[in-house]
This record gives structure tokens, sequence and C-alpha cells, in this order.
């Protein structure tokens, strides 16, 4: 039951939409004919043409009919009705949309008009095919079933065809790209320029092509001082703003042509408007064509830009995940090695316990989780703190304080992540079941920090320092933090330490080693982090 309803929701919102798409196919012609006041005239532009393509590529083939049905209210409720030549036409109207739908989805078209392929695709898939199949379909007609001579075959078939291509290029871009404008033209820094430029091409197309003086008060040509105004438009406001200034000259072109009046009016303009039209549809034509291949063009570069510059911006964050600020910034100005000097940072090493044995019990894909989910938490840990992780080498983790930037509480910020390292490891095993102890060694003292080497850079460190730091993390004691002396001094007004006593450490011998405990309870006043 419910598919049915279903199903009948679905067809009545078609049909709606297929009566609508008629009655609007109904009101943009009956409109084109009022203008010229008389159906045996001929518009330089054939706007039904250009309401049946953008009908059809805004909504797709479902809503044909709808052009079919407006097609034959328009034809049954005009004079001299013919029964087949309201067939023929209705038939005739709907398979150009058709045909040019089909033929732009075969190239991919997008309605936005940002890409140049799409602007060619309009004109030539859109407009010129299709629009050659109307005409030849209703200039044949003419031909065999009416008085029509044969002689006026190709004036007649041009004609059609040069309407209805300008219709097309004229109105189908000015819907299709309709929405996409309106937001544009909402997010422009400065909507004054948009109504200054809207009074600017509205009084001068009025004055070059309905002003009665004109003729006698500028005897030179005018009719493309246009084109400036709506390169403007291209270049600022995107294929929609070049859609609207065109739709607007032609709108103000075609009813000046009506009243007689304009640059295109000639002496034969009351004798035979057909042949009359024709200046203003290449005129038209040119103007279109010219400014949507700008906009698109424009348009396709500005994508490109901004494609260009997501690029560089993973770039420049690839790039900082791997090295700090300064030294990414140093590298980019072309310096291959550097090496800096800090008197005194803080180095923290930490280990997972009996890994191997871990490793043995996981498959390398859970291995590699389950070492990305730890360290990812690590990474977070040392932005929190303001620390530089350095590297990672297999289930070993490297991070230091007070560098790239010097500060004072560096001890005191990496004793605190290591803590919480701690911390971070009991909750893993505690969710994942893993048992999941670190072993972790602390040093203070001097380095020297830097990149060297012209491939797969690091930011790396060297000295004594590193070296003992390691040594306490790999002489240390499971599920504790060793620290040196020195280390000690730095942190026994701020943390809780242990005196483990006199270890031999591989390479330095005895010596006197720490366990960092909790942050005391009561601690002495120590400075901010200072950032040099």
């Amino acid at each position: 039951m419910a598919n049915v309803l279903s199903s009948i929701k679905h067809l009545g919102r078609r049909w709606l939409g297929i009566v609508a798409v008629a009655i609007g196919y109904v009101i943009v012609a009956k409109l084109s004919f009022h203008i010229v006041g008389s159906w045996a005239a001929v518009l330089p532009i054939w706007p039904p043409a250009g309401y049946s393509q953008g009908m059809v590529l805004l909504t797709g083939a479902a809503l044909a009919p709808g052009i079919t049905l407006g097609s034959l209210i328009t034809t049954v409720t005009s004079p001299d009705q013919v029964w087949h030549r309201d067939a023929v036409g209705a038939i005739n109207n709907t398979l150009q949309p058709l045909l040019g739908l089909w033929l732009l989805r075969r190239v991919g078209f997008i309605n936005s008009l940002q890409r140049i392929k799409d602007v060619g695709a309009l004109i030539g898939f859109g407009a010129v095919v299709p629009a050659t199949l109307s005409a030849t379909i209703g200039v044949t007609y003419f031909c065999l079933m009416t008085p029509m001579s044969w002689a006026d075959y190709f004036p007649s078939w041009f004609s059609w065809w040069i309407g209805n291509v300008t219709g097309v290029v004229v109105i189908t871009s000015l819907m299709i790209t309709w929405r996409q404008g309106v937001k544009r033209f909402r997010s422009f820094y400065a909507p004054h320029l948009i109504v200054l430029w809207l009074g600017i091409l509205i009084a001068v197309s009025w004055y070059l092509f309905c002003d009665p003086r004109r003729m006698a008060d500028a005897p030179y040509p005018l009719e493309y001082l246009p084109f400036p105004i709506l390169m403007w438009a291209a270049l600022r406001l995107g294929p929609f703003g070049a859609s609207l200034g065109t739709a607007i000259i032609t709108v103000i072109a075609t009813w000046g042509v009506a009243q007689g009046q304009g640059p295109f009016v000639v002496d034969a303009f009351l004798s035979d408007r057909l042949m009359a039209a024709q200046p203003l549809q290449a005129f038209i034509c040119v103007l279109a064509f010219t400014v949507l291949i700008l906009a698109g063009v424009v348009a396709e570069r500005e994508q490109a830009r901004l494609a260009l510059q997501e690029e560089k911006e993973k770039s420049e964050q690839l790039l900082l995940n791997i090295l700090p600020l300064p030294i990414a910034t140093r590298l980019k100005q072309g310096r291959n090695t550097i090496a800096d000097h800090f008197a005194e940072v803080t180095v923290l090493f930490a280990d997972i316990v009996e890994f191997t044995q871990l490793s043995e019990h996981l498959s390398p894909q859970d291995l590699v989780a389950l070492l990305n989910d730890i360290f990812s938490q690590f990474d977070d840990l040392a932005e929190q703190h303001q620390l530089e992780k350095i590297k990672t080498i297999g289930d070993a983790y490297m991070v230091v304080g007070g560098i790239p930037y010097e500060r004072d509480d560096h001890a005191q910020a990496v004793a605190d992540m290591a803590l919480d390292m701690q911390a971070v490891a009991q909750a893993f095993s505690d969710r994942t079941g893993q048992s999941f102890r670190l072993r972790i060694g602390i040093n203070t003292g001097p380095v020297v920090a830097g990149v060297i080497g012209t491939k797969k850079f690091i930011y790396d460190l060297w000295g004594d320092t590193v070296n003992t730091a390691s040594r306490m993390e790999a002489f240390g004691v499971a599920e504790h933090i060793q620290v040196t002396e020195t280390t000690y001094h730095c942190l026994k007004n701020t943390h809780d330490l242990e005196l483990r006593g006199e270890v031999w450490i591989k390479g330095k011998g005895h010596m006197r080693t720490y366990f960092l405990r909790q942050k005391s309870l009561v601690t002495t006043a120590r400075p901010a982090p200072r950032l040099a």
C-alpha cells in the first residue's frame, strides 16, 4: 500500500511539473508574439527555444512532454489553426531541446558554464546542432505543405536557425546559471557596483537601440559600445553576469527593432522583417559568444587558481607535519643545511615494553593500526604541551621541549607529557585488553638541532644529551619514568621524584637517576612558557 501511495505521489508531482513547464512555455511564446504585435512578424531571437532547452537541462527529459503540451496550446489558441501544422510544430519544438540534452550529456556538460568546454558545448551541441534540425524540419514542412516558395528556403531556414541559436545562447545560459549567479551576487563584496553596472548597461542600451534621437546626435556606429560593460560583468560576476547582461541588451535591442528604432533598422525593415532582423541576430550571437567564452575562461582560471591554492595548502600542511614552521620556512628560502645550537632542552624517549612478544600475536596490519592509535594520542599530547615530536623509530617515540622556540619550562612540559603518556597507555590497555606498558627516559642539556641532506628531510637532534636520554629509557624500568640528575634539578620544585640510586649506564658509567612519580601537590611558582 505504501509503495502504491508513493507511486501516486511521484506521478502526481511529475504531472504537476509537466503542467508548470507547459504554462511557462505558453507565457514565453505569447509574450514573444506580443512584442512584435503580429503572428507573421519574425523576432531576431526566439525565446521559446531557449526556454525549452533550459528546462530540460534543469529538470531532465521527464518533463519534456510539458514542452509538447505548451506548444500545442500556443498554436491551438492562435489564429488560422491547422492541425498538422500544430502537431509538426509541437513535435519539432520538443525534439530540439531533447537532442540538445542528449548531446550535452554525451560530452559531460555542466550547467554552471565555469569551464570553457561547457560554453563551447552549449553553443555547439545545445544551440547550433539542435537549431539545425529544427530549422530543417520546420522550413521543409512549410515548403511542402504551404504556398511558401522553395526559392525562399535558405533565407527562411537561416532566419529560423539563427533565431533558435540566439534564443538558446541568451535564454538558456541565463536559466542554467541563475541559482549560482544569485549566490554570487549576494556574496559580491560591493553590491552598489552591481546596481551601478545595471543602471549604466540599461541606459547605454536604451540610448543605442531605442532612442529616436540617437542617429541624429551620434551618426557614428556605436552599437558595440556595450561590449566593455559586458566584459566587466564577465570578469567580475562570472557566467551569470555575462548571461544577464546579454539578455538585457537583447530585450532592449529587440524592443527597439520592433518599434522601428536603433542601428539595425534599415530601409528594408518595413517591407521585409525577415531579412532586416538578421543584422541584430548576428550582433546578439557575437555579443553572447564573446562574453560567455570570456566568462568561461575567467571562471576556469579561477577554479584552477583555487585548486592550486588548495594543493599548496595541503603541501604546506604536509611539510609542517614533518618540520617545525621556522625550519620549513628557512628550507623554502633555499637553505639546504640547517643546524641550530640550543643551550638547554629536555629530551624524552619512550619505548613499548615487550613489543617483540606483542607483535608475534598480531598481524602486520593490526600491529601498524595499534602503533598508529597509540602514537596518534602521543602526538595530540605533544601538541597540547607545545612540544616538538622528533620521530618514531619502530616502537620508540621521541619528543623534545625547548625547540625550535626556547622556553623556560621545557623540563616541566616534558615531565607532564610523560605522566600523561603513562595514563594514555593504561587507558589503552584497559580499552583493548592488550598488555601495554611504557618505559620512559628523560634528560636535560644542550643539543644541536637541524636538517641535513638533500632528500627525505627530517628534523633531528644531535649531542650527548640525546644519547643520555636514550640510555635513560633503555636502562629504565617498565611503567617508570627515569630521569637524570640534571633533569631532577629542573623538576624538584614542581614534581615529586624518587631517588633510584646509582645505575650503571652503557657508555656513561654509573649515574645517579630518579623516578618521576607525579606533579607536586604544592609547587613553587614557575614562569610561564617563553617563546623566542
